[in-house]
């Protein structure tokens, strides 16, 4: 039988949830307490923001009302 994998965070002893508590940022796999980026301290936090603030824009800029002047 396969052992259980443990949440990655060093105090804590819980079972990590299976696909929803795997990172894609650091790697580790996480508990449902510390399975969110901010409860775990993930190291990729800033880049997570910053690919998110990068998506937005982009949807944004893509549904932009463009105005066409004399019609």
């Amino acid at each position: 039988m396969p052992r259980k994998v443990r949440c990655s965070l060093t105090d804590c002893k819980a079972v990590a949830q299976r696909i929803s508590g795997d990172c894609a940022f650091c790697g580790g796999h996480y508990c449902s307490n510390h399975r969110l980026l901010e409860d775990h301290k993930c190291q990729g936090l800033e880049d997570c923001k910053k690919e998110a603030f990068e998506q937005n824009a982009m949807q944004l800029n893509k549904e932009r009302t463009q105005v066409i002047r004399g019609v």
